[in-house]
């Protein structure tokens, strides 16, 4: 059965878009982290401290943790993209630029498919861990 070609350039459009999405929202989360961190600095430094905890203590407690969890979806979302598309954009480069892509990636620390594989199965299996305490 031939393909739609119309249907394959939607279907990349959408991958496209939900890589994006999910790719900003990964740097939003992050963002998140970085203002959570300064709020929580300030309580701890605040001759306040005492109040602020009783005032806000399972807001600043539980953000953190709602954070984590937020981080670990997109990553697990972004890791499932990237193994989606690795197919799909390995199809369309030609294997000069394929072969670009391998060397720049084993030279920026060796990340060979199996190393990936390896440390984000470690990581998700720790988050999983964290996840569950």
């Amino acid at each position: 059965m031939p393909r739609n070609p119309d249907k394959q350039a939607s279907s990349e459009a959408a991958w496209a878009l939900i890589t994006e999405g999910v790719t900003s929202a990964r740097l939003e989360a992050h963002r998140l982290r970085h203002l959570i961190s300064r709020g929580l600095a300030l309580a701890e430094g605040s001759p306040e401290k005492d109040h602020i905890y009783q005032m806000a203590g399972d807001i600043i407690l539980g953000l953190p943790k709602r954070l984590a969890r937020l981080e670990t979806v997109l990553d697990r979302t972004s890791l499932a993209l990237s193994k989606m598309g690795e197919d799909f954009l390995s199809a369309r480069l030609p294997l000069s630029e394929k072969q670009l892509v391998e060397d720049t990636v084993e030279s920026a620390g060796g990340f060979r498919k199996s190393r990936v594989e390896g440390l984000a199965s470690r990581w998700l299996r720790k988050q999983a861990e964290v996840g569950h305490e």
